[in-house]
């Protein structure tokens, strides 16, 4: 579509919209503002009866004895420590072995089509109310995981297929996450 330019009665009827829209958001302001002066002069603020200071109270359940939480609840100061999984590295679920003695298993790099075969058999047995769309579902997550943030998994793509390769994260580089030479024959192509 090609654009029209704009003629001087075009600007000057466009900048008069903008001026007379600008003047009624400007009242809309003051009306507000208004409105907030007048809520705050009618506000009352709580008096303490017998002599007390009011009582604040924040939102939520009141705490049952405020003395005895303070002692046993302190904030402690200082950098947040990290949780640590005992045995170093990660804890791997069920599914996250699977995939790894899968892959240990035939000392291959697997596309998803064969660790699919592999999740299904080990779904059959393991996780029987599960269809097939679910554990491919769980399966991609799964291996987005492993080979994401947990660092278990690495991912090579071979270009002749769609998708990844996945393999041990001791089989790549560390630094670019390319396979490395030695492990080349573990590339196996249909």
């Amino acid at each position: 579509m090609a654009k029209r330019r704009l003629n001087e009665k075009d600007i000057e009827n466009l900048l008069g919209q903008y001026r007379s829209e600008r003047r009624r958001l400007i009242f809309q302001l003051d009306r507000v503002r208004d409105a907030i002066i007048d809520l705050k002069s009618q506000r009352v603020a709580p008096t303490a009866q017998d002599g007390e200071a009011p009582v604040k109270r924040g939102p939520g359940r009141p705490r049952k004895n405020p003395e005895d939480l303070a002692v046993r609840y302190r904030k402690k100061t200082g950098p947040r420590k990290k949780r640590v999984v005992k045995g170093g590295g990660y804890r791997l679920s069920p599914w996250d072995t699977m995939i790894v003695d899968t892959i240990k298993k035939s000392d291959q790099l697997q596309p998803k089509e064969v660790l699919m075969r592999a999740a299904l058999a080990w779904a059959r047995k393991n996780e029987p109310t599960m269809n097939e769309e679910e554990v491919a579902g769980k399966l991609t997550r799964v291996l987005q995981k492993l080979s994401g943030k947990r660092g278990v998994l690495g991912t090579h793509r071979s270009g002749l297929r769609r998708g990844y390769h996945y393999g041990l994260k001791d089989w790549f580089f560390s630094s670019s996450g390319a396979l490395r030479k030695q492990h080349m024959k573990k590339l196996v192509l249909d």
